[in-house]
């Protein structure tokens, strides 16, 4: 608790406290097109002035088709850049840094969203009391879906944010790669842990090569199986 207060560095970007607000989505604030409103704005300036130190805006979409939500925030479109713009600029006001969570739902987008979702292998079951049937992602597919958080990525910096956070939680798409109870794949990117990260650890390279050194990336990752 001594060092709550006081700042520390990532990459080389300072954060003025170690208090930090986690990606929390607000169900209701948006629309179909992904776009940032005015709630979203009120919502995290109220945080930035309350003197945190890193906000993380909540988990928004590189793929309108890998929604959770119908009025899920998302970075698939230059038109959504503005409006984040607009929350760096507002959040940056108050001195904190701003992250965004970039998210696929995956085998749990819901049905309103996708009639075909995608996992790393077909999927039949129950997962977070729904029953779910999913279809194996194709290799080309996954190229163009790493190629996809690559350019959300690239819009969050071109927004003015100081860097991403992967959604690698809660069974979604990210999270699916990494557990060998949904990721059955037997090429590069299933099987051993190194091929399961795989995915991931592309994408990441990706944003590195095209976003610079100072850029910040990182990734929330869960603690259990939620299947």
């Amino acid at each position: 608790m001594n060092n709550l207060f006081s700042p520390i560095k990532i990459r080389n970007t300072i954060i003025k406290n170690r208090v930090v607000m986690p990606p929390m989505v607000c169900f209701g604030f948006g629309g179909d097109d992904g776009l940032v409103t005015e709630k979203h704005i009120s919502h995290y300036e109220a945080r930035a002035k309350g003197g945190v130190g890193l906000i993380i805006i909540e988990a928004t979409c590189i793929d309108k088709s890998g929604r959770l939500s119908p009025d899920q925030l998302g970075l698939w479109s230059d038109e959504q850049i503005p409006g984040f713009s607009r929350l760096a600029e507002i959040c940056h006001q108050y001195g904190a840094k701003i992250l965004v969570q970039i998210h696929h739902a995956g085998m749990v987008a819901r049905k309103n969203i996708t009639p075909s979702p995608l996992a790393p292998s077909n999927y039949q079951g129950k997962m977070m009391n729904d029953m779910i049937s999913a279809r194996a992602l194709k290799l080309n597919e996954i190229h163009t879906l790493q190629e996809k958080y690559i350019a959300a990525a690239l819009r969050a910096q071109k927004a003015g944010l100081d860097g991403i956070e992967f959604h690698g939680a809660h069974g979604f798409l990210i999270s699916q790669f990494f557990s060998p109870l949904v990721n059955k794949r037997n090429d590069a990117y299933g099987g051993s842990l190194n091929n399961r990260v795989r995915f991931v650890s592309e994408i990441i390279a990706g944003i590195r090569q095209a976003a610079g050194n100072d850029f910040i990336i990182g990734c929330r990752m869960g603690c259990n199986e939620p299947i």
